[in-house]
């Protein structure tokens, strides 16, 4: 044996476990295993699609099950469901609810953030010291139903806005990420140019926060688009109702259980039960989907930024 091939097999000796190649026999196990759990993710999600653009022959023909191949395809269901009527008008009422509840909240988080971020500031500690107790100990359910009842914003769109509108640790996180991402140098130098707070916040902070403001954004987006049990809770006489409860109650009438009838969502002429309601959960998750990815690249930055200090 050569000099060089000893060495080269001494390094190999030497290397531990975790840092030698793979056998063929793991690889293959990583690789069924990789395969087995990405269809386990991605085929109920394809049946949910297929079955929402099936037709009322290959439902019957399939027993009303999920369908991964349907033989006839139709977009009955959508046209129903973005035509006009119930389904219509809860979708664009969850729509207005995500875009307006999320604009007020960013707005609110950013100014307290912001504001607790700032040393000195009036009340700084103990306003501080509410919003951490506030995150530790909730509410409850009761007390919570009633400051909303004595509000008087029961029925009313504004008590799924305002109840959770602030939320204690997007807070937290934009204030720890101003402490310590926002260079104080930049900060002092907007101050002897002559630049207020607000100006200081609007041109030198906010650019400087977009990844984490993307990301908080997406918090509040999200909360709001999946709003249910509030809606169920403060706004049960509303005519129209967030898509979720929509979408359960769709799932109890078809299932005997007690709730609002399906009738109320379908035409004369309505599209399959099975299409319809898979057609809502379509309507549900892509728009999620759709923004998640843009998104998704600020995520680590800008948790981790903001919460490993202050």
């Amino acid at each position: 044996m050569t000099t060089t091939a000893f060495r080269t097999k001494s390094r190999r000796s030497q290397r531990p476990a975790w840092d030698e190649e793979p056998s063929f026999a793991g690889k293959f196990v990583k690789a069924a295993f990789l395969i087995c759990y990405a269809a386990a993710i991605v085929l109920p999600i394809w049946a949910v699609i297929a079955t929402s653009f099936a037709s009322e022959s290959a439902l019957q023909d399939a027993g009303g099950n999920l369908l991964l191949l349907p033989n006839d395809l139709s977009t009955q269901a959508y046209e129903q469901i973005l035509g006009g009527g119930a389904l219509t008008n809860s979708l664009i009422v969850t729509i207005l609810l995500t875009v307006g509840g999320t604009a007020i909240s960013m707005v609110l988080t950013i100014g307290a953030a912001y504001g607790l971020s700032r040393p000195g500031s009036l009340l700084h500690r103990p306003l501080l010291m509410l919003v951490l107790f506030t995150f530790l100990f909730g509410p409850g359910m009761y007390p919570s139903y009633l400051v909303v009842q004595q509000l008087g914003l029961l029925d009313s769109y504004w008590s799924l806005i305002l109840p959770s509108a602030l939320n204690a640790f997007n807070l937290i996180v934009l204030r720890a990420f101003f402490m310590n991402s926002v260079p104080g140098e930049l900060i002092d130098a907007a101050k002897m140019d002559g630049a207020g707070e607000l100006r200081i916040l609007f041109r030198v902070v906010l650019p400087m926060s977009k990844a984490i403001l993307a990301v908080i954004a997406l918090f509040y987006a999200v909360g709001y688009w999946n709003i249910y049990f509030q809606a169920v809770l403060y706004t049960p006489g509303l005519e129209t109702q967030p898509i979720q409860v929509v979408l359960q109650r769709m799932l109890m009438s078809t299932q005997g259980m007690p709730g609002a009838d399906i009738g109320q969502y379908q035409a004369a002429e309505a599209a399959p039960t099975a299409a319809l309601k898979m057609a809502v959960v379509v309507c549900t998750i892509v728009p999620i989907v759709i923004m998640y990815p843009f998104i998704q690249k600020h995520f680590t930055k800008a948790i981790i930024t903001g919460a490993i200090k202050g």
